[in-house]
């Protein structure tokens, strides 16, 4: 696959923008996060990451609506956000699938909450059982699927009713490597499908640059910007080929070097 730098595109309209956003919990000594500000177009895939701790779900929370800013702003399509963003679909790091419910009931679950026809919101349920692998386990319980399985119902049920902007924390973590990459591949290709805009926390390098097109880079807590960066690959992406090229490495080796001078800073003090 080409490596080649993409031809900037017209700008889009904002998706989300943080104003100089400060959290601070009640009975804490310090904020989560201090200061923040960025801005994420609709139709990206962001990326962000940091250490342990440094407020990257704190800023998920913040975009969906569920946390308030004790300082700044979050403005969502333009907007200031002051209640839960009901544009927003959150997919954690837990599946959270309902266990009373089937795979279909699932993924289904937001298409009956939006009063979706019954033919209709049957043909894109199938349409995304079919996406996601699911097929022959419609009518199976949560209980019954693998790890990776429910990860993709997961999935499917935040993106099957086209939300106009996901965000994602750290959604694979827990799973083995190869189980991990196979869903990192699939969800590019579902992403890469809708073309909506995604906010994907993770505390792995690796599948920060596989998968975005910009990449937060936050500091250790509190949580403030350290950087922003672009991830020139083309799209569609075949993760198997970006590790072979050498701007991965470059991207790599960049990102990595930030963290190790923090580890340095660390040792001497």
């Amino acid at each position: 696959m080409s490596t080649k730098q993409r031809v900037p595109q017209t700008p889009q309209p904002e998706a989300l923008r943080f104003e100089n956003v400060t959290l601070e919990f009640p009975g804490s000594h310090r904020p989560a996060i201090e200061d923040v500000s960025f801005q994420i177009d609709r139709g990206k895939f962001v990326a962000v990451i940091g250490p342990s701790g440094c407020g990257k779900s704190t800023l998920l929370n913040l975009a969906a609506g569920l946390l308030t800013p004790s300082e700044g702003r979050v403005f969502f399509g333009g907007e200031p956000i002051t209640a839960v963003n009901s544009e927003a679909a959150y997919v954690t790091q837990q599946a959270n699938l309902l266990p009373w419910l089937s795979v279909k009931a699932n993924i289904g679950l937001a298409l009956k909450f939006r009063k979706v026809p019954k033919q209709e919101r049957e043909e894109r349920i199938a349409h995304w059982v079919g996406l996601v692998g699911l097929n022959g386990f419609e009518d199976h319980f949560p209980r019954e699927l693998s790890g990776g399985m429910r990860k993709r119902c997961a999935i499917a049920r935040a993106l099957i009713y086209d939300p106009s902007i996901v965000l994602m924390d750290e959604p694979f973590g827990p799973l083995d490597a190869i189980t991990r990459l196979k869903l990192q591949q699939e969800l590019l290709n579902l992403w890469e499908e809708q073309h909506g805009t995604l906010v994907f926390v993770t505390h792995d390098l690796n599948e920060a640059i596989y998968l975005a097109d910009e990449v937060i880079v936050m500091s250790d807590g509190p949580g403030t910007i350290r950087r922003v960066l672009s991830v020139p690959f083309e799209r569609p992406r075949t993760i198997g080929s970006l590790i072979e090229s050498r701007e991965f490495s470059e991207i790599y080796n960049d990102l990595w070097g930030l963290f190790k001078s923090d580890l340095r800073s660390s040792d001497a003090a």
